[in-house]
């Protein structure tokens, strides 16, 4: 056996022997003792405190479809605090499908339509289930996209698909555009909008490829806005009041109103939609609509209207006229057809040329229609005339007839007073029968004398006439 010689140590007026291996033992002891101390306590506290889980959205993201088939969708919103209200929006391929309908929840609203769902609903509980069901356009499969999910816990907005309340992202990006910002702004600084009774706010804009970051005027504030100086078209950024909507806007200087920012592809050239310039042309037979766009949103647009009479009827198709401008600055209207989402630009000319035949249609249909009731007009009065002549006429002849039988009557009676007369001179001058005529003619004597020793009575046929009437 080896000895081992342990050199001396003197502590508190004793001796001690150090021992190398035993010391290096006894440190190596302590540190694993505070390792394995260190651990427990970690676990302990592990295993003591609460974990929130993030919210979690879970659902169908791929659909197998059949053509004119109705296929289903579900999805599961949970979070471990109770949800007051959910709000989920998905977006689908509309050459694939179809929305039909939707379902879930107390207080459930759905909408659908043009490519985008948006459900919600009020569960008051831990989790929040939604159903849609789709009509197939074609067979094979298509994918469904949950674009975004908002719930709300204790009075506070999150997004479920990152965890992040909405107010720590709002701020989050207000620390990131700090270096860009001045100072921050009130609401009081802010440009707003109201758009379907819901107040939207100006917000520091996120840039885009192809505009340039600039500040101007508008309702008298300093906003900052996105210009094309390609297209001269503006951008703004707008918050909802409650913050559930975010979107860019097309802000026109003119006549400060904003419109949905909306890019679609017409052909090789890429069309952002615009207010229709104010007093500008307007194709015929258009009358001014709001194309809905989405839940709250309105596009100005124009559809199609056949004239019948003076009342103007809405063809029933989903088809309007859009004013937009191109990548290269070019105004021009466009046709865009809302079922499939797909966009053209109008035909001036041709439209032009067919409205034009149409108008000279009717307006020959027009000239017939008011040479016909010339016609109608002239034939009344003609035959009004007419028949006041031949009125006139027929009293005329009645007169006519009325004299000539008094006439008639007045000459009958002219003839018989003389006859009467004739009657008397002649019953005075007969000699009685039982008389004799005596004496004799004496030279020159004569029973005839002159009639003009005789009076002569002079009659007044119309006085006679007269008197005989009496």
């Amino acid at each position: 056996m080896k000895s081992v010689d342990f050199p001396a140590d003197t502590r508190y007026g004793r001796i001690y022997f150090k021992n190398p291996e035993r010391e290096s033992y006894m440190k190596n002891k302590k540190k694993l003792f505070g390792k394995t101390m260190g651990l427990i306590a970690a676990l302990v506290l592990c295993f003591g405190m609460t974990v929130l889980a993030a919210p979690s959205v879970t659902g169908d993201t791929e659909l197998t479809v059949q053509k004119d088939k109705i296929v289903s969708a579900s999805y599961k919103i949970t979070n471990d605090d109770s949800i007051e209200s959910v709000k989920l929006t998905l977006s689908y391929d509309k050459s694939d499908l179809t929305y039909m309908s939707g379902s879930g929840g107390d207080n459930f609203s759905g909408s659908g339509g043009n490519g985008l769902v948006e459900l919600s609903s009020n569960p008051g509980s831990k989790a929040a289930t939604f159903g849609v069901k789709f009509k197939g356009l074609t067979d094979g499969t298509s994918e469904v996209t949950v674009s975004s999910c908002t719930i709300t816990v204790n009075g506070k907005e999150i997004d479920a698909l990152s965890g992040v309340s909405l107010e720590e992202e709002e701020e989050e990006k207000a620390d990131a555009s700090a270096e860009d910002e001045e100072e921050e702004e009130d609401d009081a600084d802010r440009a707003t909008w109201v758009i379907d009774g819901r107040t939207f706010l100006t917000h520091h804009i996120p840039g885009i490829d192809g505009y340039d970051d600039e500040k101007i005027e508008i309702q008298g504030k300093q906003v900052r806005v996105l210009h094309n100086t390609v297209t001269d078209v503006y951008l703004v950024y707008l918050f909802s009041d409650n913050g559930s909507y975010r979107d860019y806007f097309v802000y026109n200087p003119d006549t400060g109103n904003i419109v949905p920012y909306i890019e679609k592809q017409s052909g090789t050239d890429t069309v952002t939609f615009i207010e229709p310039e104010e007093g500008g042309y307007v194709p015929i037979r258009y009358s001014y609509v709001d194309m809905p766009w989405g839940a709250k949103y309105t596009v100005p647009a124009y559809k199609h209207v056949i004239i019948d009479g003076v009342d103007e009827i809405f063809d029933d198709t989903n088809r309007y006229l859009v004013y937009g401008v191109n990548q290269d600055g070019e105004k021009a209207w466009y046709s865009y057809d809302y079922d499939k989402d797909s966009l053209q630009l109008f035909d001036d000319v041709a439209y032009q040329g067919e409205q034009n035949y149409i108008t000279e249609l009717e307006d020959q249909d027009a000239a017939l229609r008011t040479e016909a009731d010339y016609q109608q007009n002239r034939y009344t009065t003609d035959m009004g005339r007419r028949l006041m002549i031949i009125l006139v006429m027929t009293l005329i002849i009645i007169i006519l007839l009325n004299a000539v039988v008094i006439l008639t009557l007045r000459m009958k009676k002219m003839q018989m007073l003389p006859e009467k007369e004739e009657d008397e001179e002649e019953e005075d001058h007969t000699p009685k029968s039982s008389s004799y005529v005596t004496g004799s003619l004496e030279e020159n004597e004569s029973d005839f004398h002159d009639p003009e020793e005789d009076e002569l009575e002079i009659i007044d046929l119309d006085n006679a006439s007269d008197d005989d009437e009496d």
